[in-house]
């Protein structure tokens, strides 16, 4: 992330999705250093929802809340995964 956006009152949601982040070599290392910005709101979707039951009413929520939306998920046969 860029100083630009922290030192902006920039906030930003990270929605990280992988199924298998303890096996991930590269999401994995990224996921863990957007994690340490402060304007960083990182949300492992997997580990939040591991039954897919899934609160759309706080998840809507964090999204009103945000200035800037991230997805990052790994690419399967060139598509998202299922959460």
């Amino acid at each position: 992330m860029s100083t630009e956006a922290s030192s902006s009152g920039c906030r930003i949601l990270l929605l990280f999705a992988h199924p298998s982040q303890a096996r991930s070599e590269v999401n994995s290392v990224l996921f863990n250093a957007a994690k340490q910005h402060k304007a960083v709101t990182a949300i492992d979707l997997y580990a939040e929802y591991p039954d897919f039951n899934i609160s759309i009413e706080r998840e809507q929520q964090r999204l009103v809340e945000q200035d800037v939306i991230i997805f990052q998920f790994a690419i399967y046969w060139y598509s998202t995964p299922a959460l």
